[in-house]
């Protein structure tokens, strides 16, 4: 198994070769942010975007993904999709297809993703590769497009009028994983999410 060390040595050797695109720099100021490993059986995989918040000078405090090694209502988005799939954190191994910082968030440059996905994707496959079995799940919609395609939508895997529930196959992705698509945790706030939480959950378990 790698170890975290070793994924953010790759990490920085990747990203010093990168293109660079005029309308989103990578920051070379900040470390890239490294996975977050469950202490327990892992038997689920969470992947986000990248760390590039919107506040400049928090990023600096990000030192594990998704911030899970501290409290908040990102934290809290995650263990209750855990709770509701009968696992906690412990069970959990949370990572970035993007591990270092950009300018400005990258969803705002998709030019720049599609232009650095290629090295990401190959580093993430890898590290995946110690869980061929585990599920994936997706927060937001940027990273579930530069998986699949333009057209993911989160919503419609999530019942939107009537649409029933839906992951996506591990033939229809570049991960080659079976990913399930959750919104960032501010879109809980939307009737559709909110009504649908459990049962996405109860249909993730099911289809696991």
């Amino acid at each position: 198994m790698r170890k975290n060390e070793e994924i953010i040595k790759d990490v920085l050797s990747l990203r010093k070769n990168l293109q660079a695109l005029p309308c989103n720099p990578i920051d070379f100021s900040l470390d890239p942010v490294a996975p977050m490993v469950g202490e327990g059986e892992i038997k689920l995989v969470i992947l986000g975007q990248d760390p590039t918040v919107r506040n400049v000078r928090q990023r600096g405090k990000i030192t594990c993904t998704l911030n899970l090694d501290k409290g908040g209502a990102l934290r809290t988005y995650m263990e209750r999709i855990c709770f509701g799939l009968g696992l906690t954190l412990e069970n959990v191994y949370a990572t970035n297809l993007f591990k270092y910082f950009y300018t400005i968030p990258p969803a705002q440059t998709p030019e720049v993703l599609e232009a650095h996905l290629a090295p990401n994707l190959e580093l993430l496959k890898e590290e995946l590769s110690n869980y061929p079995d585990c599920p994936v799940i997706t927060l937001g919609e940027p990273v579930l497009r530069v998986l699949t395609d333009n057209k993911q939508k989160v919503r419609k895997r999530w019942n939107y009028k009537g649409c029933g529930y839906h992951y996506i196959d591990e033939n229809q992705d570049k991960l080659h994983h079976r990913i399930f698509p959750f919104p960032h945790q501010p879109s809980m706030r939307k009737d559709l999410y909110r009504n649908h939480f459990d049962e996405y959950l109860d249909y993730m378990g099911a289809m696991w």
